[in-house]
């Protein structure tokens, strides 16, 4: 019997030792694994909820923020291993968040922006006159908390994916009894130390005067906001009335 029994047993832990490995491995769901994030600091925008993954952790989290007015509301998603920030002001501040059953304290750097309307010039047409708007530059009409109509020119360094600053100032937008609206911009860049005027002709999708009005609070006769939500392109027209230049852009996601 026992010669029998013992090749018998040992197919039978072979059996349960195979058994054992079928379970599909789960990313951040090892046990014992504690919580694990990509990055320590991060940027975000004031006023645009904004969710990072994360790897391991359990199952409770502890969480402590330096600047609870800076970050808004904030908290973990379980089930599919988020942190969810939604910003209520500009600043900076520290989240610990305490793995509780890994016994485990991670501390991440927050600095939250302003909110701003992002432009990409995409194409330009004639002569133009401003030097900081080229193609492939960016166009920040940002809306701060006194909503000042500040403004900046990015360049995007395509071999190092840097991003600088290369000229900024402030907007406003006027519209003329006729329904004509005007891009007045003051520039201040690294070429020139006093201020630069540029006038535009504004044209293109009329979405995106929807949005201007919308988050930059302007009271336009024809309520251009209460049309239908903007669709995926848009693209924006700026015509210099001097030299009939167009610098066509588009609206970048937000």
């Amino acid at each position: 019997m026992n010669k029998l029994f013992t090749p018998f047993l040992f197919i039978v832990c072979l059996f349960m030792t195979a058994c054992s490995n079928d379970e599909p491995d789960v990313p951040g769901l090892e046990t014992g694994s504690s919580i694990e994030f990509s990055d320590n600091d991060y940027t975000l925008v004031f006023g645009r909820a904004t969710y990072i993954p994360f790897t391991g952790g359990g199952d409770v989290y502890k969480l402590e923020a330096s600047n609870p007015e800076v970050l808004g509301k904030f908290g973990i998603d379980i089930e599919t291993h988020r942190l969810l920030i939604n910003p209520a002001k500009t600043g900076v501040s520290t989240l610990k968040i305490n793995d509780v059953n890994n016994g485990k304290t991670v501390t991440l750097n927050f600095t939250v922006e302003d909110f701003y309307l992002s432009f990409r010039v995409s194409e330009i047409e004639g002569d133009n006159r401003n030097p900081s708007l080229s193609i492939g530059n960016e166009i920040r009409f940002i809306r701060d908390n006194e909503n000042t109509r500040q403004m900046k020119v990015m360049w995007h360094d395509k071999l190092t994916y840097e991003v600088n600053c290369i000229a900024d100032g402030y907007f406003d937008i006027e519209q003329s009894e006729t329904n004509i609206y005007t891009l007045n911009m003051a520039l201040h860049s690294q070429r020139i130390e006093e201020l630069e005027t540029f006038t535009y002709t504004m044209s293109g999708d009329w979405e995106y005067l929807a949005l201007f009005e919308k988050y930059f609070e302007y009271n336009w006769l024809d309520n251009v906001a209460s049309k239908s939500q903007p669709p995926k392109d848009i693209k924006m027209i700026l015509t210099d009335p001097l030299s009939d230049a167009k610098i066509i852009c588009s609206l970048q996601p937000f």
